[in-house]
């Protein structure tokens, strides 16, 4: 929480510098924001103080709804009620992860609205950004295994080997 602080010294600060917009420059790289080391909800409550995290996110919730050119806008109380079930349920997800979420929800890789707001879309749509998280989750872990079987082939010796330098530790004792 120090990096961030000393990054961008108050909430307004990284509101400022982590907006909608950015959603377009982080997306080509998925594993970036899965994998990045960009603050998590959590931690902008716990650096900023409650309701810093909600702040950065009504901005993501109002720019999807604005995309959609939806006839009926959310209101506020719509607005508030949803971003605080996101960071009940999610404040483990990192802003990168969340701003890939949105730009992916807006590419209509999920759900989408039909006319007027729904929340549930949005929660729904959720649900399948996950998956695709999870996905990346388990690759990653699947190549690290890998590796790590690769790296210990090339390291490994024969049967025969280890009893030879058995043998011949016994015989320089």
């Amino acid at each position: 929480m120090v990096a961030l602080k000393s990054r961008y010294a108050t909430i307004d600060d990284f509101l400022l510098a982590i907006t909608p917009q950015r959603q377009v420059e982080i997306c080509h790289a998925p594993e970036k924001c899965y994998f990045g080391d960009s603050p998590t909800l959590a931690m902008l409550n716990s650096c900023y103080g409650r309701g810093a995290a909600e702040a950065w996110l009504v901005p993501e919730v109002v720019d999807a709804c604005l995309f959609y050119g939806l006839k009926e806008q959310p209101d506020n109380w719509q607005v508030e009620k949803l971003v605080r079930i996101i960071v009940a349920n999610y404040g483990y997800l990192k802003v990168d992860e969340l701003q890939l979420f949105f730009f992916n929800f807006c590419s209509a890789r999920y759900r989408h609205f039909y006319n007027t707001f729904d929340p549930s879309i949005i929660l729904l749509s959720f649900r399948d950004f996950l998956r695709d998280r999870n996905r990346a989750y388990e690759e990653r872990e699947q190549r690290e295994r890998e590796r790590e079987r690769e790296e210990w082939r090339r390291n490994a010796i024969s049967r025969e080997e280890y009893l030879k330098r058995k043998e011949e530790m016994l015989l320089e004792r």
